[in-house]
């Protein structure tokens, strides 16, 4: 059984390994049908989008998971069904099925075609404000609700779909709101969250690119894998630590070991 393995079933054309990490690899001739099975399978009892009534928004967020960089959070809002087949029709999915230059290549014709708004937290105001509520996810609810209150209240959804993102998220509101409120682990198989989800990864990539240009750096890798953290080592040892809180998530425990050890 390979390291980390859970389980593993095998077939006559395909095996399914389980990690204990949670992830599963589906491998040999028969994947596709079996990734159609467990697709089924999981969809099952979800709210169908042909019974969400229009005008329908949706949200999701991009750089939660990067040391470096903005938070993006996105709405999209889409008001037909003509109009829900046209934003499948440009490419929009899950972004992170995506590379980054499809990202880039369909968040324009996104922009172009239907009613959105996208909030850019750069570290600087990201640090400040995760210092006031110090839970990434409380965070998330503030910048949500304002977002999506606001592109409803303009678009006059009817429906509202979130990505969950965390416990608190299905509890955005307080007060009752006039549109129906769906949050879902991978909501990003609705067209709405879908084009929502690239447009926050195209707002994220574009930050990041704008906060390595406005530091003096060539490139700042994405993620918070082992070489990202010692890219972070290394630009600390030659610039100090100082730069970490304008280009960098200090709530990260590895962003947070760094200055610590530091001071």
């Amino acid at each position: 059984m390979p390291a980390g393995a859970w389980f593993v079933v095998r077939a006559d054309d395909s095996v399914v390994t389980g990690y204990t990490s949670g992830k599963v690899l589906i491998q040999g001739r028969g994947a596709a049908s079996i990734v159609s099975l467990i697709d089924d399978v999981l969809n099952s009892g979800r709210p169908n989008p042909g019974n969400m009534p229009f005008p329908v928004v949706g949200g999701d967020e991009s750089g939660k998971g990067d040391v470096f960089g903005p938070l993006v959070v996105a709405a999209f809002a889409v008001r037909s069904q003509a109009e829900r087949q046209e934003v499948v029709a440009v490419g929009a999915r899950d972004c992170k099925l995506m590379n980054d230059g499809e990202v880039q290549a369909v968040a324009p014709k996104l922009s172009r075609l239907g009613m959105s708004s996208v909030r850019v937290l750069m570290p600087a105001e990201y640090n400040s404000r995760y210092a006031r509520v110090r839970n990434v996810n409380i965070l998330l609810n503030e910048i949500y609700a304002d977002l999506l209150s606001g592109l409803a209240a303009r678009s006059g959804a009817r429906t509202v779909i979130l990505d969950k993102y965390g416990g608190r998220a299905s509890s955005l509101w307080k007060a009752q709101q006039d549109f129906r409120f769906v949050v879902e682990t991978q909501a990003e198989r609705y067209p709405e969250v879908a084009a929502a989800s690239v447009l926050a990864r195209a707002a994220f990539l574009d930050g990041l690119d704008r906060t390595a240009r406005d530091s003096g750096i060539e490139r700042l890798p994405k993620g918070a894998s082992l070489e990202t953290q010692a890219f972070m080592s290394r630009l600390v040892a030659e610039r100090g630590s100082d730069i970490l809180r304008s280009i960098a998530k200090v709530n990260f425990a590895p962003v947070r070991a760094c200055l610590d050890s530091l001071f």
